[in-house]
């Protein structure tokens, strides 16, 4: 009972720490991604129809909506330089996006007193050396120009310039804070010369419990040739690895609480064994064989099921103190972790598969002792002479 508890616990803390991982990367990109993102299924660039981007305004659950232009480009900084990618977005949209929750250094604006800004990922920052407020040096954005051949003389004659003052720099997650600048969407217009296509429609959503519900209503009037991606779809292959990895590590568990059921099943051995006269006293009585073979295997049931409910009890109220104190630190005191301590978060369904699955190895542990007890401690001859 013992080791199907410890090894229950162990389930339920190990998958709850997953869980809390998963919220956390979650929240993170959640800071960047977009609620839902609109992009068309061929090509880059599209010119969104008036009258489907207002009726998706007008619908109930939408916070806020922003056009948006990704393209990569060249960021040169005093005598810096940097590759990366600037997103343009609508300047009043950065304040449902919750990027402005992470800005370190500087202001959240894109925009004011007719002057452009431009925030910065910590990373592309650090390569371009930005340090601290500068009203004198602008950063220069560098693109190709469209349908301009490049010039071994003057290579420069095939890219198109332009400057933005620097507006604070954002700290997120080092893949986003090493490639992106977030940029105004009026800027980069300019910067491209094109003044009406975009790459992506992207929304803030004010409930994102009903996030299919609206993804449904965003596709019925997108039509087939534009996908309509969640968070999740945004980033699949991130997503895909965690659940995979939670896969293997309940699978990976499961076999070890397995193996703990064999301490079971030589138990319940045992139990018969030192039993057998006790059975056959049943069986003179008038019970019949499946009756002791029941008794057995409810035996096993009843340890499997106590073992279960305590490591779930403990598993849980280990979480719940992880949750509230935070004991199981990462990193020490000095550590440059989002978080200080490892994060935790309860699935309900965590909690009903492992409790299934001790049931399910409890019983496939009790009905083999119960089995081989009828064959071996002669309770069929017993029955056969009364």
């Amino acid at each position: 009972m013992l080791g199907i508890m410890f090894g229950t616990m162990a389930l339920i803390i190990i998958l709850s720490a997953f869980n809390g991982f998963e919220v956390i990367i979650g929240k993170l990109y959640g800071s960047f991604d977009s609620d839902i993102k609109i992009i068309p299924v061929s090509g880059k660039y599209f010119a969104p129809d008036i009258d489907k981007m207002k009726s998706i305004a007008k619908l109930n659950n939408v916070k806020a909506i922003t056009p948006v232009i990704e393209e990569n480009a060249l960021f040169k900084y005093r005598n810096n330089q940097a590759l990366g990618t600037f997103k343009a977005i609508d300047p009043k949209y950065i304040k449902f996006s919750g990027v402005d929750t992470m800005i370190v250094s500087g202001d959240d604006i894109l925009y004011q007193d007719s002057t452009y800004f431009a925030l910065c990922g910590g990373g592309i920052a650090n390569k371009l050396d930005i340090h601290g407020h500068d009203e004198i040096h602008p950063i220069q954005v560098f693109i190709p120009k469209k349908g301009v051949e490049v010039s071994s003389l003057n290579p420069e004659n095939a890219l198109a310039r332009k400057e933005i003052m620097y507006g604070g720099v954002f700290s997120i997650q080092q893949d986003f804070d090493s490639r992106y600048i977030i940029l105004p969407i009026q800027f980069a217009r300019q910067l491209l010369d094109e003044h009406k296509k975009i790459t992506a429609v992207e929304l803030n959503l004010k409930d994102k419990t009903k996030t299919d519900e609206f993804k449904s209503q965003v596709k019925h009037i997108m039509g087939p040739d534009f996908q309509v991606l969640d968070r999740f779809e945004q980033q699949p292959t991130l997503f895909k690895v965690m659940h995979t990895e939670k896969i293997a590590v309940y699978l990976v568990l499961s076999f070890i609480l397995l193996i703990a059921t064999f301490n079971l099943i030589g138990a319940l051995l045992m139990l018969a064994l030192e039993k057998s006269k006790d059975m056959a006293i049943l069986i003179s009585m008038g019970a019949k064989p499946k009756t002791v073979q029941q008794i057995i295997t409810f035996e096993g049931l009843i340890l499997s099921m106590t073992g279960a409910i305590i490591g779930l009890v403990l598993g849980g109220l280990i979480c719940w103190l992880q949750i509230k104190f935070g004991f199981v630190k990462l990193g020490g005191d000095n550590s440059t972790f989002v978080v200080n301590a490892y994060p935790v978060a309860f699935e309900p369904l965590d909690f009903v598969l492992i409790f299934v699955t001790v049931l399910a190895l409890g019983f496939i542990a009790s009905w083999y002792p119960a089995r081989m007890a009828n064959k071996k401690i002669g309770v069929g001859e017993l029955s056969s002479r009364n």
